[in-house]
């Protein structure tokens, strides 16, 4: 039993380590201090209700209460056992104390960090009560911060790169698009002549002339064709085609 919870234990030290603001060497099975825990757990309210009321409205715990919470939380910290100490070196008597005693600290742990933003604790130095800020989910996982970093600067260089994209109007693509027609025809062809003046070139339409008025009958096919979203690439910009016919 005291193996299972160890998994158990080790899931909530990796859960509650970012939460950790007094450090301590690990101490052996202390069954007295043990005992003390359940008779100060006892004397709680109820663990879920620490700082808040069973309808939501606030509470405010005693100076009393807050005292013994801020004990429970640092001596909660110093209670960790090893699996050799769980199962071969502490009382087996004390078994049943001891893992109650570990659930009962973890809701004390929950309601001190999660209900609201400050767990008090005592300092071990000057046994005066503090509070530690933590803020609902500040510190879950570890990975926030880095997302951050790395989300907001590509968030933004790709809204900028959106903003002061140099669109590519219907006309310039349906240029484009004739352009390649001619030169894979010239490639299917061999026509070397076409293919000298692409070499030469390259593919910038602004490196042409198009006689657009002199198209022909199956020229006026092709562009339509284009303009009227045939592609996939022109889904959402399809034209009239008046001018077309015209």
């Amino acid at each position: 039993m005291l193996a299972r919870s160890l998994l158990k234990n080790t899931t909530r030290c990796t859960l509650a380590s970012t939460r950790a603001f007094h450090v301590s060497a690990p101490a052996k099975a202390n069954v007295e201090a043990e005992v003390k825990c359940r008779e100060l757990l006892d004397k709680l309210p109820t663990l879920e209700f620490l700082f808040q009321n069973e309808d939501g409205s606030k509470r405010t715990p005693s100076d009393a209460e807050l005292k013994t919470i801020a004990y429970l939380n640092t001596y909660s910290k110093e209670r960790k056992l090893s699996l050799f100490e769980q199962l071969f070196t502490f009382p087996k008597k004390y078994e049943d104390l001891y893992l109650k005693n570990d659930s009962d600290l973890y809701k004390l742990k929950a309601s001190s960090g999660l209900i609201i933003d400050k767990i008090p604790y005592e300092d071990t130095a000057t046994g005066e009560i503090k509070w530690k800020v933590v803020r609902d989910g500040e510190e879950k996982e570890g990975w926030e911060n880095l997302a951050h970093i790395l989300f907001v600067p590509a968030f933004v260089f790709l809204a900028v790169t959106v903003f002061f994209r140099d669109d590519m109007d219907v006309t310039e693509w349906a240029k484009r698009e004739l352009l390649y027609r001619v030169k894979a025809k010239a490639q299917d062809e061999n026509d070397t002549a076409v293919l000298d003046t692409f070499e030469k070139y390259g593919s910038d339409p602004t490196s042409y002339k198009f006689d657009l008025a002199g198209f022909d009958k199956n020229d006026d096919v092709i562009v339509e064709r284009i303009l009227s979203g045939e592609y996939d690439k022109l889904a959402k910009l399809k034209v009239k085609q008046a001018k077309v016919d015209a």
